[in-house]
């Protein structure tokens, strides 16, 4: 049970990251759809569990297919350090009004130090850091609860399930798409230390919990109208100071332990330590820019471009089975 524990740790702490311990990523996703987003988030949920579960089965015997596939990996990490070291600083900034500068050089500092004593460190931050936001996720939703603050609108998605479930079908599917390529390199690594069974067993577990976490924060997010204008909307749910502050810290964790697993995504492309740590730098000089913005073009962006590595990915599969067939 341990194992599993911490395999679920390391794949909710690749995939929670600075979007989705903070609101923003559930509100452009899920949040803005209102009634219909608990379809989108069901949907993603599922979609998240399916990827996975195809990727770490899958064998990529086609050279320039895998040089392919590592390309978008690395693309994928480099965009995702950008936005994580964006929105460290941002958090230092709306949180603790420090400078934002200051806080993204304070990111890309602490990663390295975690990162340079390997994956066992990053399964025991994530085992922490992941326990813990959860645990304050849940409890500020009861205390919502209790005081009978939460807006439930189940009555009306009867009505408006029949017509505008597949308007926004391509939200879930770029989110989910995304968030599972992101965790692809982490989970990769894992199999070195765990067996395949323990992995898919902590792949549906991940799934579940991802959903539940997503609804949580998504009827939060629906609760509180006034706050989905902030870059952060999560962070400012909750104004009991000490749950405040609890969120606010493991936000920093979240955004620290996907920027490890982006690492990793770096590891599995590059092989080269000081290429790696030259994109690291770049990326650290881009993630000065707005959080907000960076997480709104970017994420959709690469949520396209891994359609596309799927698909390839797909038709790679396909091929190989017809040739066996023959």
């Amino acid at each position: 049970m341990g194992k599993i524990f911490a395999i679920v740790s390391t794949i909710l702490g690749s995939i929670i990251g600075a979007g989705f311990s903070t609101g923003q990523e559930v509100f452009y996703f899920f949040s803005q759809f209102k009634e219909t987003s608990i379809f989108y988030i069901s949907l993603s949920s599922i979609l998240i569990f399916l990827i996975l579960l195809y990727l770490i089965n899958i064998k990529i015997k086609n050279r320039i297919i895998l040089i392919i596939f590592k390309y978008y990996i690395l693309l994928f990490s480099i965009i995702t350090l950008i936005v994580m070291f964006s929105a460290f600083g941002q958090l230092g900034k709306e949180f603790l009004g420090a400078n934002r500068y200051m806080f993204t050089l304070l990111c890309f500092v602490l990663s390295i130090a975690i990162f340079k004593h390997g994956l066992l460190a990053v399964i025991n931050i994530n085992k922490v850091v992941v326990s813990i936001l959860t645990t304050t996720i849940i409890l500020i939703f009861l205390r919502f609860v209790h005081k009978s603050e939460l807006v439930f609108q189940f009555e009306s998605l009867q009505y408006i399930f029949p017509k505008n479930i597949f308007k926004h079908f391509i939200f879930p599917v770029l989110y989910s798409t995304y968030n599972s390529l992101i965790a692809f390199p982490v989970i990769d690594s894992l199999k070195k230390r765990f067996s395949k069974k323990e992995i898919k067993i902590s792949i549906i577990i991940s799934s579940i919990l991802i959903f539940l976490l997503l609804s949580i924060i998504n009827t939060l997010l629906l609760s509180t109208g006034s706050i989905q204008i902030s870059q952060m909307p999560l962070l400012k749910v909750e104004k009991n100071t000490i749950l405040q502050y609890v969120l606010v810290t493991c936000a920093f964790l979240e955004i620290l332990t996907t920027t490890l697993a982006n690492y990793i995504g770096l590891s599995y492309s590059i092989k080269n330590p000081k290429v790696e740590f030259a994109i690291i730098i770049v990326s650290l000089i881009l993630g000065f820019n707005e959080f907000q913005d960076l997480l709104r073009k970017l994420y959709s962006l690469m949520g396209y471009i891994g359609l596309g590595i799927i698909a390839m990915l797909s038709l790679s599969t396909l091929l190989l089975k017809d040739r066996k067939l023959k």
